[in-house]
């Protein structure tokens, strides 16, 4: 014999457990409501503007392709772009420059623009730092030293601090001597670098007289110094005029007729 134990279930209970699933439920289906209708709104919005993210994507794509003379891919620092832009979605691709053609690294800006029916332009600061082989003391250098590639070598710099100048491998050095005592490891620059004197006063020089078309060559002796490209005045040994001209070389006069 067994012993059959029947416990009954309240029809309210079961009433309040349906009610509790189908509350349940609805709540469910309004929240998944709202996220569809919220992701919809957002991808509305996203439509109707431009996507910020987008806009410093392809100003780091225009920087990174520019055609910059360095053998050295260039470093840069994108600024800020407000987060509360509302630009309207450009169907093109964005046109974009620098906003100071003669300020192409260093701390500059970029001109960012959408040319279409829907036209807005943004100013966007920029950091480019672009590096080169630059011309450094190998070894300590004196005041009036002639620059010899012994003394000198090339080393990788950010030119974008070098404000004073440098001198690149295809910068021709033979004619340049030292302006001031120098370090080693220091940048040479036309501050501490100058053309090397061509002629020393009371030097016998070789005068080249030009006349159409023609070269005359004849002696003199110089009446001052000159460097590379400076005018010297000379005395002619023959007709012991004084004539003035262009140091061209070393103990070199030209001299226009």
């Amino acid at each position: 014999m067994y012993n059959i134990i029947y416990n009954p279930v309240k029809l309210d209970s079961m009433d309040n457990t349906i009610l509790s699933i189908d509350r349940i439920l609805k709540n469910t289906a309004i929240t998944l409501l709202l996220i569809s209708t919220c992701i919809s709104y957002r991808s509305v919005i996203a439509a109707e503007f431009q996507s910020l993210p987008s806009i410093r994507m392809q100003a780091e794509e225009f920087i990174a392709q520019y055609p910059y003379q360095s053998p050295y891919s260039p470093g840069f620092e994108v600024g800020h772009i407000d987060n509360r832009l509302r630009l309207k979605a450009c169907p093109d691709a964005l046109l974009i420059e620098f906003a100071n053609r003669n300020k192409l690294y260093g701390n500059t800006a970029l001109n960012i623009s959408c040319a279409s029916a829907t036209a807005w332009k943004l100013l966007l600061p920029v950091r480019i730092d672009i590096y080169d082989d630059v011309l450094i003391a190998a070894t300590p250098l004196h005041k009036g030293q002639i620059i010899d590639e012994n003394k000198v070598s090339f080393q990788k710099r950010n030119i974008s601090r070098l404000n004073n100048g440098y001198y690149a491998r295809d910068d021709g050095l033979a004619s340049l001597e030292v302006r001031r005592n120098l370090k080693r490891g220091t940048v040479l620059t036309p501050n501490n670098l100058q053309p090397r004197l061509m002629v020393k006063s009371g030097q016998q020089v070789t005068l080249i007289l030009e006349f159409k078309g023609l070269e005359i060559k004849s002696t003199g002796q110089a009446l001052g110094s000159a460097r590379q490209g400076e005018v010297v005045k000379v005395r002619n040994n023959q007709s012991r005029r004084v004539v003035e001209g262009i140091a061209s070389g070393q103990a070199q006069v030209r001299v226009n007729i």
